[in-house]
């Protein structure tokens, strides 16, 4: 390694030896900045070619170089009797005991651990450099040996280069260990920070799992919403052939129902009032009736014309139409219980549509029950709870009912808003076979229907969910198919009016 040589006047002049050329650079700068002057070598070889020349103040050597090491040159030092007066400090790790037993053995006057504190080192040199005086005019004193591992080790030094050595070794450690204690600071602060972080993380997780839970129930909603909407557009495309099929089934009907109307008519009065035939021919004129009104039912349902709203007795109107029907419930056995709450709020609703609505509902439970049964129609007034057109089954076992939600569209109507959110609610039981769960989503879509072929159109409860519609009200239908306990349709048709005329449980 090349010399370098930078000694100014007056200043104290300290030789680095160093094999390590950045080390060398770092301690060089250090101590030239420090008002020092400065030499370097590489090895001890080198160094004791320029101390031939040159007697520094102060030597400081690395420890492991090549050619000759650190203990060597110190030897070698003290063995001149021209340099022996010149202070060493040797640059150690100090990871074995022998090695503070060696700086004593060639004479080290320090020992400075490796990486080595800037603030540390410079003490130490201004120390030495002080004390020079006290080296210089020491009394030589007797070696002493030293026991250590199954050695003795004989040592020259004077008591004061001993002392100073031991002290150095034992100042390095303390300096050591306060430099563990400020890496164990940082090393807790680090610490510290990472939980602090690591917290933030799981809170951000939390909140991340909060926005793609709440995400994707919006994407389910949302898709729910277009499944309802494409069910809608669907009937929407049903209810228009039903329009166009309409105007074809009115004009192939109304004439012949014109027909035996009139014949009927002519019979009927040709007839004596005991004519015990005169009741058959009463019945079929009320059943041609009753086409008629589907025919018109069925043009009107097409066409969305505006109800005709009226004060309305529900209970009045459900009698009404149990008497049109009772022909047809009789022939299969049913036995009818009319059970209506004492003051059942009158309604606002076209008394037509009304008849129709029950009508269609009485039919259906009496085809339920072609082997007999009974048939339960309640009327009662109830809170609203909310405005849902719903499909629900209840299996075997089961305590709530499950099924099917259909969320009622928008509608237009000339009705009044409801009184205090009040509904007159009418249900429709039956003791018949049930629905099967997997159909009863589909029964109230245009032309479904579970009859054989010719004994149904499937529009009956597509009619009675639009007129329960356009009455601003709601229809649930309930039905248990593994145990046949029938099937129940709950309507419920806001309260617009004082209560009717009193009714006490009765049966038919």
């Amino acid at each position: 390694m090349a010399l370098t040589e930078n000694k100014g006047k007056e200043k104290v002049h300290i030789l680095v030896v160093e094999d390590s050329p950045t080390q060398a650079v770092k301690l060089e700068y250090l101590l030239t900045e420090h008002g020092y002057a400065v030499s370097v070598t590489g090895n001890g070889r080198e160094a004791l070619e320029f101390l031939k020349g040159v007697k520094p103040d102060l030597i400081i050597s690395d420890i492991i170089m090549p050619f000759m090491d650190g203990y060597e040159l110190c030897r070698a030092v003290r063995a001149d009797s021209t340099l022996s007066g010149i202070p060493v400090i040797l640059l150690t790790s100090l990871s074995d005991p022998e090695e503070v037993i060696n700086g004593l053995q060639c004479g080290a006057d320090n020992f400075i651990t490796k990486p080595y504190n800037e603030q540390f080192i410079l003490s130490h040199i201004a120390q030495i450099i002080a004390n020079r005086q006290f080296r210089q005019t020491g009394i030589a004193e007797q070696g002493i040996d030293i026991y250590h591992a199954g050695k003795t080790y004989h040592i020259t030094s004077n008591r004061f280069q001993i002392i100073d050595l031991l002290l150095s070794t034992f100042e390095n450690a303390i300096q050591k260990n306060r430099e563990l204690d400020e890496v164990n600071k940082e090393l807790l602060a680090v610490h510290d920070q990472l939980k602090k972080t690591n917290a933030e993380l799981l809170q951000l997780n939390l909140e991340l799992d909060k926005r793609v839970a709440d995400r994707t129930a919006e994407i389910e909603r949302k898709s729910e919403e277009i499944k309802t909407i494409s069910r809608q557009l669907w009937q929407a495309e049903k209810l228009a052939t039903i329009g166009e099929l309409a105007a074809s089934i009115a004009h192939e009907l109304n004439n012949p129902l014109a027909t035996v109307s009139l014949r009927l008519e002519s019979l009927t009065d040709q007839m004596p009032e005991d004519d015990p035939r005169l009741r058959e021919l009463n019945i079929i004129g009320q059943e041609a009736e009753r086409m008629a009104k589907l025919v018109a039912t069925l043009l009107q349902t097409s066409r969305r014309n505006q109800p005709q709203i009226s004060t309305v007795n529900a209970c009045e109107e459900i009698d009404n139409t149990l008497e049109l029907i009772h022909f047809h419930l009789h022939k299969y056995n049913v036995k009818v219980i009319r059970e209506f709450a004492p003051d059942v709020p009158n309604i606002h609703a076209d008394r037509q549509q009304l008849r129709q609505l029950f009508l269609n509902l009485f039919t259906n439970a009496g085809d339920a029950m072609q082997s007999g049964g009974t048939l339960t129609v309640r009327a009662y007034v109830q809170e609203a709870e909310g405005r849902e057109l719903r499909a629900e089954s209840k299996g075997k076992g089961d305590e709530k009912f499950g099924g099917v939600s259909l969320k009622e569209s928008e509608t237009t109507s000339n009705l009044q808003p409801a009184t205090q959110n009040r509904f007159v609610v009418i249900e429709v039981a039956d003791t018949g076979v049930g629905i099967p769960p997997e159909l009863l989503s589909k029964v109230i879509e245009p032309f479904f229907t579970t009859k054989p072929e010719g004994k149904g159109t499937g529009l009956g409860l597509s009619i009675c969910r639009r007129i329960v519609q356009d009455h601003k009200g709601t229809i649930e239908i309930i039905s248990n198919h593994e145990i046949p306990s029938g099937t129940i349709v709950r309507i419920a048709l806001p309260v617009a009016g004082p209560s009717a005329s009193s009714r006490n449980l009765y049966e038919d």
